[in-house]
């Protein structure tokens, strides 16, 4: 029989290794995310994307800059990018103009039709 703290760890690590808020000026500020956003989405590969994000001081994702991915197709890219772009923030004054933070986003491979790509 698996014990409770074994499950409990097991589960722990299985979210902090799909994806997260990784580092930044606005973990290290306590500035929160608003809402409850996927850092798991359903696309057409399997992968990763790490992202730098610039965040105003109205709470809204004004940059997106690519880091690091695994993944080789760009669509795929673009469909996380769109995702990560609609993230939100608390808004505030004493925070500066453009806050950042970087976030993994990672992409599972499901039945997807006819992915929307949203391009700028």
């Amino acid at each position: 029989m698996i014990k409770f703290p074994t499950l409990l760890i097991t589960f722990f690590v299985a979210t902090l290794g799909h994806a997260q808020l990784i580092e930044g000026e606005i973990i290290n500020d306590g500035r929160k995310i608003l809402g409850e956003p996927k850092y798991i989405i359903e696309g057409m590969k399997d992968g990763w994307a790490k992202y730098e994000l610039s965040v105003d001081i109205n709470g809204a994702v004004t940059g997106v800059q690519l880091l690091e991915s695994n993944l080789k197709s760009t669509p795929a890219t673009t469909i996380i990018r769109n995702h990560v772009k609609k993230f939100t923030f608390e808004k505030g004054t004493y925070y500066p103009n453009y806050h950042r933070v970087t976030v993994k986003v990672t992409m599972m491979k499901g039945i997807v039709g006819d992915p929307q790509i949203d391009i700028d």
